[in-house]
């Protein structure tokens, strides 16, 4: 069982709408979250979060 999130999804306001933002969970050597991917739905990328577990995981 895992015992932290594989990342997380934000929505950001841009022109015309909303995107929503992948991030991983671990932090980068600044201290920041790595940005992944920018979809146009919040089902589109928690569905890549998912395709992804495996790489996200390791």
């Amino acid at each position: 069982m895992r015992s932290a999130p594989l990342g997380y999804v934000l929505s950001r306001p841009e022109l015309g709408g909303i995107a929503y933002h992948c991030y991983a969970h671990g932090r980068d050597d600044a201290g920041g979250r790595p940005w992944l991917r920018r979809e146009d739905s919040l089902n589109s990328a928690v569905a890549w979060m998912i395709q992804h577990e495996a790489e996200l995981s390791a």
